[in-house]
This record gives C-alpha cells, sequence and structure tokens, in this order.
C-alpha cells in the first residue's frame, strides 16, 4: 500500500467522509445559534449520528444556554436516539426560557419522567411554544402526569 494513500484500506472511506460532514455541520450550525444567526431557525440532527453521541454534558448545556441566548431559532428537532435523560437534562439545565422557539421535536428518544421533569422549566415559561413532539419516547402514565401538569399553566397553553 502506497503511504500517500489516505483511503480507507477496506476500499469505501464514504461513511467516514459523510460522518466528518455531519459533524462539521453541526459545529458551524452550533456557532450560527451562539452568534444569533438570522439564517439559522431550524436545528436537526438524528441521534445516530457520532457526533450526537460523542457531546458530554457540558456540552448540551451550552446548547442549551446557546438556544436560550437566540433570537431566530424557532424549530429544534432531536430525533431518533439523540438524547436520553441524562442529555435532556443538561440540555434544558440551561433551556429555560427561548422566546423565539416555536416546535420541539423530540421523537423517537429513549426518555422516562425524569427527562420530562428536567424539562419543566422551559415548558412553565416558554412563551412561544406551539408544538411539542413526544411521540415515540416510551413515556408512561407518570412521565405524561408531569407533562401534563407542566403545560397547564404554561403561557403556550393558548
Amino acid at each position: 500500500m502506497d503511504s500517500d494513500d489516505d483511503s480507507d484500506p477496506f476500499g469505501d472511506d464514504s461513511s467516514y467522509e459523510s460522518s466528518l460532514d455531519q459533524e462539521e455541520e453541526w459545529l458551524a450550525n452550533i456557532q450560527k445559534i451562539n452568534e444569533s444567526d438570522p439564517l439559522l431557525t431550524f436545528l436537526a440532527r438524528e441521534g445516530t449520528t457520532n457526533v450526537m453521541q460523542l457531546m458530554n454534558d457540558e456540552e448540551w448545556e451550552e446548547l442549551g444556554r446557546a438556544i436560550s441566548n437566540n433570537t431566530h431559532l424557532e424549530s429544534l428537532d432531536l430525533n431518533s436516539g439523540a438524547l436520553s435523560d441524562q442529555k435532556l437534562s443538561g440540555l434544558f439545565r440551561r433551556l429555560m426560557r427561548s422566546n423565539s422557539t416555536y416546535y420541539v421535536r423530540l421523537y423517537e428518544n429513549e426518555l422516562s419522567v425524569v427527562g420530562v421533569r428536567s424539562m419543566v422549566p422551559f415548558l412553565q415559561h416558554a412563551n412561544n411554544l406551539t408544538d411539542l413532539d413526544l411521540n415515540a419516547t416510551n413515556l408512561e402514565s407518570e412521565g405524561f402526569n408531569v407533562l401534563f401538569r407542566a403545560l397547564r399553566n404554561s403561557p403556550s397553553r393558548d
């Protein structure tokens, strides 16, 4: 094998390149959120990507803080295993209030009542929230009860 050859020895490095592209795109979008870029109104990522799986608690908290301070992000879509209760707790620990987020879609994540409880401060103060999608999250009755109590007096209730 030629030492200057950077290709995958198994003949297919397209998935590796795709993974790098997704990571670079995610990091660029996080920077745009931090800068409150008016052109970035939608943040979405599936949990099957490495970048989502490798984020630590501090990075989830920083993402929550950035979203709270952003004035243009309208939709947050983290699905298909992107979040666990621990990651959701980190995200919502700092995401107390967002005046621009209308849609929060967290479907197909393994969440429990612990994750829902971490969302309560956000849900109680989310003035513009119109859509919360928790489809296929395996929430049981206790999780739904926490969710309903949080939303009962929420400004987004209208």
